[in-house]
């Protein structure tokens, strides 16, 4: 009695992203699917549930060999994908107990609807599992924890046997961790199958009686839990990372610390100023806060997992979560808002350049002469432009093209070569390698060092350690909990960096306590 993939090839056109991949989930039973981004994770799952059909292999429910042609097929079968994005799933201006039993409805007929007995059902349902929610509570109201629990329940309800969660505890701090986990055990002793895809290798090893590692569409590691271990199974994740060139290997300027905050100013920044030095900088709820120091050429990477406040980091030192204090070149400054932070030399790549970085319907020049002021020179900017897309390499190098119909690497060059229109004293770049392909990746890193190279001072958030290690000249690394390393780049390997980025593993939770 498994759900099971068996011998799984994909190929999205451009080359297989999985290669006879296996894989097999038990009820009763947490098998956890890990690899770096872009490893296949995803799209074996994507496989397991009809969002798409392999291109080769077969998918098996209790050994009778199944097609689903659509998420709602698998569903039907009792096998239900939770996304990372749970707002998809749920009708935000329902109620709980509405989004809760609705499916349930439907199966009895609209005739049987009773918002009575619906409320109490929903109550039964929520009390079984050990969740305490008002059902009359809309939606949209719900914490990202309290969405993500009910999108559980709500599976369960539907007679959904396996689960498959990807990256579920990414947003949760340490207390709602717990409580989920709580409820994964109470969902296991129900005899429900879970996938479990995680970067976090400590709750990995709380929950899992199982894990497999896939890397570049292979699979590298398959055992239980119980032999082996955290420094196994980063290894079989990041094997041997080729790095084309480190910023902090000799052949590169190394930074050398000449105070206790480890920067090495250029020529000509202010002896022992720092471009930018903060304090007691918040990086969410429930996490330690963060003093942060980014000397004049350096690049400092911010490493970290998904949920341990990197993006929090990149919007509060542009202004986007308020004002707060910082020095700039060792003068004090309060930071009012991301204008007044582009006025003082800040510059802001974020995560998700297509929502929050770029006009899709503006073209390559637009978005190059943001730096002009007064007077429109047409001749002057179009020269600007030019002179940008041939040193950043934008493809097509048409200034006039619309940013929409550029490739993913390309718009990533617009969205950093925008900020290139003044001299900026620091820029932030979030996630920049997000989904960027391999050429276009060495393009973006030097222009990064060009950056460096003419004084700006770089702050590089990742969670990916062969690109952490590519620019970095010192490394922050981030936990759950908040900062828990600083220390020069050169030396390390992508090792060190996931393994300081798990906290210790907590013992697993009762089973008993939720039933």
């Amino acid at each position: 009695m498994t759900l099971a993939l068996e011998g799984i090839t994909h190929d999205y056109g451009n080359g297989p992203v999985l290669r006879d991949v296996s894989f097999t989930v038990a009820p009763g039973e947490v098998h956890a699917l890990l690899g770096m981004n872009g490893a296949g994770k995803s799209t074996l799952v994507h496989l397991a549930t009809g969002v798409h059909t392999p291109t080769g292999g077969r998918v098996l429910l209790d050994g009778t060999p199944v097609r689903f042609d659509h998420p709602g097929d698998a569903a039907r079968a009792g096998v239900v994908l939770l996304a990372q994005e749970v707002d998809r799933a749920l009708v935000p201006q329902l109620t709980v107990h509405e989004n809760l039993t609705a499916g349930l409805d439907r199966a009895r007929g609209l005739r049987s609807f009773s918002p009575r007995r619906n409320r109490q059902r929903a109550r039964e349902l929520l009390a079984h599992h050990g969740v305490d929610l008002d059902v009359d509570r809309t939606v949209a109201s719900l914490s990202l924890f309290e969405k993500q629990v009910l999108s559980l329940v709500r599976a369960v309800a539907g007679d959904a046997r396996y689960l498959l969660l990807d990256e579920p505890t990414a947003s949760f701090d340490a207390a709602e961790t717990e409580r989920f986990y709580r409820i994964v055990a109470g969902l296991v002793a129900d005899g429900i199958g879970i996938v479990f895809i995680s970067h976090r290798l400590a709750e990995v090893f709380v929950l899992a009686d199982r894990v497999t590692v896939l890397r570049e569409g292979v699979t590298v590691l398959a055992a239980p839990t119980t032999a082996t271990g955290s420094r196994q199974v980063v290894e079989a994740m990041t094997g041997e990372l080729a790095v084309a060139r480190r910023r902090s290997e000799p052949t590169a300027p190394e930074a050398t610390a000449t105070d206790a905050t480890g920067e090495a100013a250029p020529p000509d920044a202010p002896t022992g100023a720092p471009a930018l030095r903060v304090r007691e900088l918040p990086l969410g709820r429930g996490r330690r806060p963060l003093d942060l120091s980014v000397g004049h050429g350096e690049v400092v990477v911010v490493f970290g997992q998904l949920g341990t406040g990197k993006t929090t980091l990149a919007r509060t030192l542009f202004g986007l979560e308020g004002p707060y204090r910082v020095e700039l070149d060792g003068r004090p400054v309060q930071v009012g808002g991301p204008a007044h932070a582009a006025r003082l030399g800040f510059g802001l790549v974020p995560e998700e350049r297509r929502h929050h970085g770029l006009w899709l319907d503006e073209d390559v020049r637009t978005h190059l002469a943001l730096g002009f002021r007064g007077l429109v020179r047409p001749r002057r900017e179009d020269a600007h432009a030019r002179r940008l897309v041939a040193e950043y390499d934008i493809q097509p190098t048409t200034p006039d093209q619309l940013v929409r119909r550029l490739s993913g690497g390309n718009q990533q060059k617009v969205s950093i070569a925008k900020w290139s229109g003044a001299r900026r004293r620091v820029l932030v770049l979030d996630e920049p390698m997000k989904g960027v392909d391999v050429s276009a990746k060495e393009a973006i890193f030097q222009a990064i060092e060009r950056s460096a190279a003419a004084g700006t001072g770089v702050v590089y958030l990742t969670a990916e350690p062969d690109d952490a290690l590519r620019i970095a000249d010192r490394v922050v690394v981030l936990d759950r909990t908040g900062p828990v390393a600083d220390r020069p780049a050169h030396g390390l390997e992508p090792l060190d960096l996931m393994l300081a980025a798990e906290p210790a593993p907590r013992p697993a939770p009762e089973k008993a306590e939720i039933s």
